[in-house]
């Protein structure tokens, strides 16, 4: 991802309000007397915002920006009368870019204020907030670290209030997910019956703790069927697909389109994968060893997934975009539901954005794929088979979008 630091006015400089689909708004709260007390800090010191630039990433189509750390020092420093401010642009180009400037807007933002709670439960409960150094609350009065947030003398009186106290309970970070052995030999049969025979292979393992996958001794017939740390899951198929390096690995849901620029299948499952740290996460699988599909909905790899944690299947409603656009989500919908699709690569295109649903200031969190007229047709008759369709406003396609149809069409029909 492109960063460069400079220096900006204050005025293109927009607080986080949640202006960008994909960024959930700043969390943290601050009183006047912070506020006072920031404005001494930049007045009394000159190198007070020069050693804390502010981090932010452009706002679409406007030349401002919108801030996602350091917004109480760009407040401070609008009340201290300050022009311009240091900044260090950040320009996310892929999902795993846009989570990186999530997590660090949490790393980032825990020095001055307060934490919202409303905000954290309502914006980001879906984040590995304790993964990312968010204070972790205890029963008992306020340590020093954020909120109290006790459910002493209140347990089991309200249902909602220790479900929301309970999201902010520590746990180990997503890296340190291992994989159930139940659910591991599930995968692997999945692959030895339906993507490629696996007697004479050597099933490879390197995502081990202390393990180095770029200097793993792989061996000629070996395939990676491994569970890889989700923080650099981008870098690592980058890796593979330079070098070759046959593999299947489990992959989050969320953002499972990544690394859209190498040639890659993404098997959507959404099955909620229980892993042995007690972090539970919506998984798909993506892979080098299918060569004519680019995405591929399978609900028997779902099923013998949940067979194997004795799970019952579940399903949920969203936001319906056009038959021509898929994201991980929305296909997930559809497998759940034991409904099989394939879309071929000549049939799809990656895009990062729908253009209509950022005019309604919506958007494709983790990417999507554009489909040609026919692939469309195919993946609207397996909503309908899976019931799925949700009552809500269907998006229109932009004519860049049409375009981008029109030369998939003559790929595929």
């Amino acid at each position: 991802m492109k960063k460069e630091r400079t220096t900006i006015e204050l005025q293109r400089l927009k607080l986080n309000e949640g202006q960008l689909d994909w960024l959930p708004r700043n969390p943290r709260q601050w009183t006047k007397d912070a506020l006072s007390l920031i404005v001494k800090s930049i007045k009394e010191d000159p190198d007070f915002l020069e050693d804390r630039p502010a981090l932010v990433v452009p706002l679409d189509g406007t030349g401002d920006f919108v801030v996602f750390a350091g917004n109480f020092r760009c407040e401070g420093a609008r009340a201290a009368k300050v022009g311009k401010v240091p900044c260090i642009v950040y320009e996310p180009e892929y999902a795993d870019d846009r989570l990186t400037v999530i997590r660090r807007a949490i790393k980032d933002n825990g020095q001055y204020g307060e934490w919202d709670p409303d905000i954290l439960a309502n914006e980001w409960d879906d984040m590995p907030l304790a993964d990312w150094g968010m204070p972790s609350w205890v029963t008992g009065d306020r340590d020093g670290s954020g909120l109290n947030l006790s459910t002493k003398g209140r347990e089991g009186e309200d249902e909602n209030y220790d479900a929301f106290v309970d999201k902010f309970k520590q746990k180990l970070t997503t890296d340190d997910c291992y994989t159930p052995p139940a659910v591991f030999d599930a995968v692997r049969d999945f692959v030895d019956q339906h993507i490629v025979p696996l007697k004479g292979k050597t099933v490879v393992r390197p995502f081990v703790p202390g393990g180095d996958y770029e200097h793993y001794d792989y061996p000629a017939n070996g395939i990676v069927i491994d569970n890889p740390p989700f923080s650099i899951l981008s870098k690592i198929l980058r890796f593979y697909h330079d070098n070759s390096i046959p593999f299947f690995l489990f992959a989050p849901s969320l953002t499972l389109f990544t690394a859209a620029d190498c040639d890659l299948t993404y098997i959507v499952t959404s099955a909620d994968v229980e892993y042995e740290n007690g972090a539970v996460v919506k998984t798909g699988f993506i892979t080098n060893l299918v060569d004519d599909l680019r995405i591929w909905l399978c609900p028997e790899l779902t099923d013998a997934i949940e067979d194997a944690q004795e799970k019952e299947d579940k399903t949920k409603r969203g936001f319906v975009y056009p038959d021509n656009i898929v994201t991980a989500a929305t296909l997930g919908k559809i497998v759940e539901r034991s409904v099989e699709l394939k879309i071929p690569k000549v049939a799809c295109e990656y895009i990062h954005d729908s253009d209509s649903a950022k005019e309604q200031g919506r958007g494709l969190y983790g990417g999507g794929f554009i489909l040609a007229e026919r692939a469309a047709a195919e993946r609207a008759a397996a909503e309908r088979a899976a019931a799925e369709r949700a009552a809500a406003t269907k998006l229109n396609l932009s004519d860049r979008e049409r375009a981008i149809i029109a030369r998939l069409d003559e790929q595929y029909h």
